[in-house]
């Protein structure tokens, strides 16, 4: 039955399934690199628990954050076209992922063209925001990618709106594509208008944030 132990019945997430069974599945702490922008790509990834962030790394080596991965995600595709990565992916929690081989994953391709359509509209779906991060870093101010990212965040606790955290200036800087500078004066300012309140676990909302500042 070749190397996917009858995956032509299964759905593409029992096709991905029996692909993490072809590769070395191993456990990345907090803050460990899994891939950097620039090595070859000769393997892909797939996670199994965990959340991890994809980023790259400007001029003067400042980093916009392009994506964030969770549980039944997959990182890597592009090792297919034998490219280089295009950008690092580091583990913000303790991460646990499968590696496969480039070889590995051509012949499984090869042999089972569902998993080859679900690679593709996995593909298709990462273009899709990524086009979305760099039309909002082209087209929207920073307050407004600001804004894009509390209202993508945020979350109803004991009827109080607020992005839960901890989340630091820095790490919001790099999501929303601006210097650690900018953020902390838009927190301040939002702080004094009485529009957020800032803690250590988190960010309350506590009313609707203008369209403008």
């Amino acid at each position: 039955m070749g190397m996917l132990q009858g995956a032509q019945a299964g759905t593409a997430d029992d096709i991905l399934a029996e692909l993490a069974r072809l590769g070395e599945t191993r456990t990345w702490e907090p803050g460990s690199t899994v891939v950097a922008e620039g090595d070859e790509a000769d393997s892909l990834y797939l996670v199994h628990e965990g959340e991890l962030r994809a980023y790259v790394a400007g001029d003067g080596g400042r980093v916009v954050e392009l994506n964030t991965l969770h549980a039944g995600e997959l990182f890597g595709e592009l090792m297919l076209g034998g490219q280089r990565r295009t950008a690092t992916v580091q583990a913000l929690t303790r991460a646990r992922l499968t590696r496969v081989m480039r070889g590995q994953a051509e012949q499984a391709l090869a042999e089972h063209p569902a998993l080859a359509l679900q690679l593709i509209q996995r593909l298709a779906q990462r273009v899709r925001v990524l086009t979305h991060t760099v039309s909002r870093l082209a087209s929207v101010d920073v307050y407004g990618r600001l804004v894009g990212l509390f209202e993508a965040l945020a979350v109803d606790d004991h009827g109080q709106r607020c992005v839960p955290g901890p989340l630091s200036q820095q790490r919001i800087a790099e999501r929303v594509g601006a210097s650690k500078a900018m953020v902390n004066r838009l927190l301040a300012d939002l702080a004094r208008g009485g529009y957020i309140e800032v803690t250590r676990e988190r960010i309350v909302l506590l009313k609707k944030l203008p369209p403008k500042w």
